[in-house]
């Protein structure tokens, strides 16, 4: 009983917390995962049934889950299957905003290999448009044959473009594009070429996002080509409820 009381007296304190964070803009979505997780980390220790409560990211550890061997959970129960926006003309832009559904996640792709036909200002308004409706819209880039190049964080490629040399930077853009390989695209800054197959496992998928500090990568079918985004919170989150899940069951 005592437990439940304790968890109960920390849920003002994790609510307290976020909203602090959320005032000053601070944290990611796994910290507010963390502040929610607070109150069943504090009836996890107080009962015995969590053995360690890491701070400074979430990390639960289960006496139970420690004792039984590792569960390789597959990639493609969180891979988030993408709308894949081509670029067909600014014109175009409106039209294919009324056929996104709201939620799911965006990639702009693009082909490399076309010479002229990307103008970096309108692969702009195309980013601000569909960020509009995924904030955290990715930009997929292929080679000729379809096959997956190079992919970048959508808001960061904004930010590249319209930057204080952006008539500069934007020639270098329009560049790489326009050349058959990733090689000039790789040199600009947020992009890259790691991806992960979607038969990989939730593991292999949260090592090598540490490993490249990133949030979101592109998960690729067995020919190579982009099937859709697997992301960290996503990973986290389904890993967590997994665990928890087993946890209860546990006798």
């Amino acid at each position: 009983m005592s437990a439940i009381v304790y968890a109960i007296a920390s849920i003002p304190m994790a609510v307290l917390l976020a909203l602090i964070l959320k005032h000053l803009k601070i944290g990611e979505s796994t910290t507010f995962i963390a502040l929610l997780l607070l109150p069943l980390g504090v009836w996890g220790i107080a009962s015995g049934t969590i053995s360690e409560l890491s701070a400074g990211g979430v990390a639960l550890t289960f006496r139970e889950a420690a004792k039984s061997e590792v569960k390789l959970l597959p990639l493609t129960d969180v891979v988030e299957n993408f709308q894949s926006i081509e670029k067909e003309g600014v014109a175009a832009i409106e039209g294919l905003t009324r056929t996104l559904t709201p939620g799911r996640p965006i990639a702009l792709v693009l082909h490399l290999g076309r010479p002229g036909y990307y103008a970096p200002s309108a692969v702009v308004l195309y980013l601000q448009a569909l960020s509009s409706f995924d904030p955290e819209l990715t930009l997929v880039v292929t080679d000729p044959d379809g096959k997956f190049a190079a992919a970048a964080d959508g808001r960061a490629v904004i930010s590249y473009l319209s930057g204080q040399n952006g008539s500069e930077t934007q020639a270098r853009f329009r560049e790489a594009l326009d050349a058959p390989d990733a090689g000039k695209l790789l040199e600009l800054p947020g992009f890259t070429k790691e991806a992960i197959t979607a038969d990989a496992t939730n593991a292999e998928a949260l090592t090598k996002m540490d490993q490249l500090a990133r949030k979101t990568l592109v998960a690729l079918d067995p020919e190579g080509r982009p099937k859709g985004l697997a992301k960290r919170d996503a990973i986290v989150t389904y890993l967590l409820v997994q665990l928890t899940t087993d946890t209860a069951k546990t006798p």
